[in-house]
């Protein structure tokens, strides 16, 4: 899989081609006054702390920038000023490094970094904890003062992160679903009605007892999808699992669900891993996919494609889901009104190999 490209120095002479890059990020006017810690600057190039002292201290040696104890390092008045760069930047939010995502989400990036490419635009992704905690105000007032002409692409945000951004007014765009009673721009799955179409195609078959794992940290996207899931169940049980987004947690659920005196026919998940958790564990205790319990993932991955059995499951297209976000952060980025905010993508069915007519349970005579 290609790696995202944010920028990163060359590892050849790395503190030579770290202080580059800084000093290239000074004269553009990234940092006016002081520059961000060490840590900071080593999680946004990736490496390590000494490199970034290093590089530093290059750019001191140079008479660009003056160290202090016990501060940060200050900003000198020498540097001469690029003109503001004609290309802008889009700037992805996230909440933990790009290489812990899903594949799907890794190859939406891709092509949307691509798409921006095209344009002229620049696409980099920041990683920032603090942002995603209950109380984000400081953390995004000083992502945002680094990059105050950037339009923001919000991925699996909170109600706090949203509400800021709607709030303070910056360009922004979110790659998935707003939070109730915000209403930025946003490209998403149609949920709602995929999971209608995925209970409906369930209960059709003969499936009376529909077992769902949700996750316990839920987005818009996942309430929507419970929603069309009831909607499309009809008359069929829908007993619903809230699982947490490990190993183990799909396996307790999976657990309970096993004990339980009437076991469900076919089990729907929200995320692609969750699947491959169930079918293996599930055949690992004797439950046979898809004889005996039938098996329907609301989300794909690549790896889906080489389990045996090969899951059920609804493919999103990375590059026309990228092509929509693209075309709206250049819409927002350009200051054009739009006049639709909300753009919703129908994945595609993939019937693979785990959907069957439930087992006709024999009556006692």
């Amino acid at each position: 899989m290609k790696q995202p490209s944010t920028h990163l120095p060359r590892r050849s002479s790395l503190p030579v081609e770290v202080a580059r890059c800084l000093r290239e990020r000074l004269t553009r006017g990234d940092w006016v006054r002081l520059l961000p810690g060490e840590m900071e600057l080593a999680r946004e190039l990736q490496v390590g702390r000494n490199t970034i002292r290093a590089a530093l201290a290059v750019l001191e040696k140079d008479g660009l920038i003056c160290t202090t104890s016990g501060k940060r390092r200050e900003v000198l008045g020498k540097i001469k000023r690029a003109r503001k760069p004609l290309v802008k930047v889009a700037v992805v939010l996230l909440p933990a490094p790009w290489q812990t995502l899903p594949s799907a989400t890794l190859l939406l990036m891709d092509a949307l970094r691509s798409r921006l490419h095209g344009a002229g635009w620049q696409m980099q992704m920041v990683v920032e904890a603090a942002a995603f905690r209950r109380a984000p105000s400081a953390a995004l007032e000083s992502l945002t003062a680094r990059h105050p002409s950037a339009v923001w692409i919000l991925y699996r945000s909170t109600v706090a992160i949203q509400r800021w951004f709607e709030k303070h007014r910056h360009d922004t765009v979110v790659a998935g679903s707003c939070h109730s009673g915000l209403a930025l721009p946003q490209v998403d799955i149609n949920y709602r009605v995929t999971c209608r179409h995925a209970a409906g195609r369930l209960s059709g078959m003969g499936h009376h007892r529909l077992a769902v794992l949700a996750p316990v940290i839920s987005f818009p996207g996942d309430e929507e999808s419970l929603k069309g899931f009831r909607e499309g169940a009809g008359n069929a049980e829908v007993i619903v699992l809230r699982t947490h987004d490990t190993r183990s947690g799909v396996i307790q659920s999976l657990r309970t669900l096993l004990s339980g005196r009437d076991q469900p026919t076919a089990i729907f998940t929200f995320e692609a891993r969750h699947a491959v958790a169930a079918l293996t564990y599930l055949s690992q205790q004797g439950v046979a996919i898809p004889s005996q319990m039938s098996l329907l993932s609301r989300n794909d991955d690549p790896l889906l494609t080489h389990l045996v059995p090969e899951p059920a499951r609804y493919e999103r297209l990375p590059d026309a889901f990228a092509k929509k976000l693209a075309q709206l952060v250049i819409s927002v980025g350009n200051g054009l009104p739009s006049k639709q905010t909300k753009h919703l993508i129908m994945p595609t069915f993939v019937r693979g190999e785990t959907l069957v007519r439930p087992p006709v349970l024999k009556k006692n005579r």
